[in-house]
């Protein structure tokens, strides 16, 4: 179910809705959740080995690995050839990822990850996958025969790619990759293929996975392009086993100030100063939420993923809104029990995570940015039980109806 963060209505330009996915139980199985198979490069060689597979545990339960036969999970292409194994006794968290790069070309290992760490492969390889070619994991690296139907666990690959096992039904539209772009192909979770142009909730709470590679993944890029499987503003954002995880059902969002409506100071703030140089032309909006910690342990990183959004393209009457980075401010809130008096705070601010920032984000965030909150740290945890207020500010480059979904990831 999804737990909202404010009332979801169509609105006008000066409010922003945001809701909450929360995470639910999925099948028992790990799939592919990310992926790019060419990127950015200052050569054609490593533009094409430019490569990352991102592997999700769906399952609701931590997995641990035990192959069928050889010594861990095979992680091929499909000329047969294993590109990374994921060794027999990993054990990957719930809501955790497990991520295979070609160490050739990959330029992402700077982006953010846990405590100190950054998204780096748990396993690298060096020998290219072509644009548009299939790739699976099984549940053994033997290869040969035993990468089968019957042990395979996922598979994503185009319309180009002929051999069935590496596709799941007739494969997603293949991209255009004779020019270099940060992009990358990301599963939906939120249900609504990543419409930049489209309201309503999230319809689904857990990664889509329907057999359908076409109808489960939806292209992202840090400038909008249009390659041939969609447009939508969004950047790669591969994650490893030492990143956050998915934490939805057990850290609570309210209102910052209880004492008033979701849509009026100091739960939302709306400036109309234009800040073209930060993608605002139309100025920003920030919103404020607490966020409290029911995890019964200490949070030591906190996250926050975009998985839904109004941005570029943006059609007559929808927003484009950019996520962005927002330094803490003191803010004047009225707590219950309300009208007894007012208090000022500090509302704690994010940063929009990036590698190579800005050559990697110049267009501000999209769909799949993920925002950090600095102040939660191995230094300054965040006990059980004990909250922490944040803000999030988006840049507006145009006006119109909106809505932004996000998933919250933590440690430990």
């Amino acid at each position: 179910m999804l737990r909202p963060l404010g009332t979801l209505v169509a609105v006008p330009a000066a409010a922003l809705v945001m809701l909450l996915a929360s995470a639910q139980p999925a099948h028992a199985q790990l799939i592919i959740s990310e992926f790019r198979l060419f990127g950015m490069g200052s050569t054609t060689n490593l533009r094409d080995n430019n490569e990352f597979i991102e592997i999700y545990n769906n399952s609701g339960a931590p997995h641990t690995v035990t192959a069928s036969s050889g010594t861990g999970y095979g992680i091929a292409a499909s000329d047969g050839v294993t590109r990374c194994t994921i060794p027999n006794g990993t054990v990957i968290p719930t809501g955790g990822h497990w991520l295979c790069v070609n160490s050739t070309g990959y330029d992402l290992g700077a982006y953010p990850a846990g405590n100190g760490t950054t998204a780096t492969g748990d396993a690298t390889y060096t020998t290219d996958i072509p644009a548009n070619v299939g790739i699976a994991i099984f549940n053994n690296n033997t290869g040969g025969g035993s990468y089968s139907l019957a042990n395979r666990m996922d598979a994503v690959g185009s319309t180009a790619e002929a051999n069935t096992l590496y596709k799941e039904g007739t494969g997603y539209p293949t991209i255009n990759g004779s020019f270099p772009i940060n992009q990358s192909l990301v599963r939906d979770t939120c249900g609504k293929g990543g419409n930049p142009n489209l309201l309503g909730p999230c319809t689904i709470t857990t990664p889509k996975d329907t057999d359908n590679n076409a109808a489960d993944f939806y292209f992202v890029d840090a400038n909008g392009t249009s390659a041939g499987f969609g447009q939508r503003l969004g950047v790669p954002s591969p994650e490893n086993l030492s990143a956050p995880v998915l934490r939805n059902s057990t850290i609570s969002t309210t209102l910052l100030d209880t004492c008033f409506g979701s849509s009026v100071v100091p739960n939302r703030v709306r400036d109309l100063t234009p800040d073209a140089p930060n993608n605002s032309t139309q100025g920003t909006l920030d919103i404020r939420r607490t966020f409290t910690n029911n995890t019964g342990g200490n949070v030591t990183r906190l996250r926050f993923r975009v998985i839904d959004l109004d941005t570029f393209p943006a059609a007559v009457g929808f927003a484009d809104l950019r996520p962005r980075t927002s330094p803490d401010v003191v803010v004047t809130v009225d707590r219950p029990p309300c009208g007894s008096g007012t208090s000022n705070i500090t509302l704690h601010g994010t940063t929009l995570e990036s590698a190579n920032a800005p050559a990697d984000q110049p267009n501000g965030g999209g769909f799949m940015s993920s925002l950090g909150v600095g102040f939660v740290s191995l230094g300054t945890p965040l006990a059980n039980g004990a909250s922490v207020d944040v803000r999030f500010l988006l840049g507006i480059q145009q006006t119109g109806n909106y809505r932004i979904y996000l998933n919250i990831e933590a440690l430990p």
